[in-house]
């Protein structure tokens, strides 16, 4: 064990720092990991270490990552860059089977690992061919992801990268971002892997804010049956709206436009939606709006909760009258507009 203050200036060679004296110094400075001297690691956000196949050519561009080192807990991480890109040689295709290559920036350091090097690398590792093909694992104890490719059976199409396993690392206190999300977050923590950006409350990533989603009326009925029971729109009258139920497993549905019948003074016309998917619910008095003998402009909002998180959840508009008169002047459902506003 050892407790040092970094950085001092020496004097009679005293303070001295070892490597990785510096390295777990460093670890003040980046967003923590899962101890205390490990950090998140993973490519600086923004261009750089970016992968492309051309032919049999794989290229990697400039860049700078932050690697954790893998061979004990108090390791911390190193950095790694590459000035200039650097290329490698994609394995020929196999005949048969579809494989995933994996490109990733290597640090061994054979105080750690005993490796015997002392060195810094951007690696290329064929997988293997399968119908069903996973990525590799490298055997290195020190590694950052850079990549996924993609290869198809030969004569099946070309290469394809893929950054879905590449992982973006953040300064303390800063917002990760990326498909990857933060291994070991903290209380407070933010990520934005793109849909939004999102806080860990200590059990579960929570969206700060979502954007609502809208689907609007864009053709007016010709038309009613007086039958009394609920009609869908059709896809052309007014297109259905498809949601991701977020983590909280809730949202305020909300129904607007105009509804009248004034057929007669008994006459009634709603406007309301029905639930289909990943989760189900019929179009009911309960979340339409509605007028009897009369006319109204109006919206109605709906909280709907206990969704299941990821579900995509699809809204289509219906109408339903109990009778009809002149069809869009004293009977009609029009400016219709469905809201979605999912709950943080």
């Amino acid at each position: 064990m050892a407790i040092a203050a970094f950085p001092i200036n020496a004097a009679a060679g005293v303070p001295a720092y070892t490597a990785q004296q510096f390295r777990q110094a460093l670890a003040a400075l980046l967003s923590p990991g899962a101890s205390g001297l490990r950090v998140q690691p993973g490519v600086r956000p923004g261009p750089g270490l970016d992968v492309t196949v051309s032919g049999s050519t794989i290229t990697i561009t400039a860049g700078v990552c932050v690697a954790q080192g893998g061979s004990s807990t108090v390791q911390g991480p190193y950095l790694l860059h590459s000035d200039a890109s650097v290329t490698r040689t994609l394995t020929a295709a196999n005949a048969t089977n579809p494989r995933i290559d994996l490109v990733y920036a290597r640090v061994r350091d054979t105080d750690a690992d005993a490796s015997g090097a002392r060195d810094g690398d951007i690696i290329y590792l064929a997988g293997a061919a399968a119908a069903s093909p996973a990525a590799p694992t490298p055997t290195d104890a020190t590694y950052t992801v850079l990549a996924t490719i993609a290869v198809p059976r030969s004569g099946n199409g070309n290469p394809a990268v893929s950054y879905a396993s590449r992982a973006y690392t953040a300064a303390v206190g800063g917002i990760t971002v990326g498909a990857v999300a933060p291994p070991s977050p903290h209380l407070g923590q933010q990520w934005d892997s793109g849909d939004g950006p999102r806080r860990w409350d200590g059990t579960q990533w929570r969206y700060l804010s979502l954007q609502p989603q809208v689907s609007r009326q864009l053709q007016n009925l010709t038309a009613y049956s007086p039958t009394q029971t609920w009609v869908d729109f059709t896809a052309a009258q007014w297109a259905p709206l498809t949601f991701v139920v977020p983590p909280s497993g809730a949202a305020f549905i909300s129904i607007g436009g105009t509804v009248q019948n004034t057929a007669t003074t008994a006459s009634t016309a709603w406007m309301g939606w029905r639930a289909s998917g990943g989760y189900t619910q019929a179009a009911g008095d309960s979340t339409a709006l509605s007028c009897w003998g009369s006319r109204v402009y109006a919206t109605r909002r709906t909280l709907v909760n206990g969704m299941t998180p990821g579900a995509s959840v699809t809204l289509t508009a219906a109408w339903n009258v109990s009778s009809v008169g002149v069809v869009g002047s004293t009977t009609r459902t029009m400016n219709g507009e469905i809201t979605v506003e999912p709950v943080a």
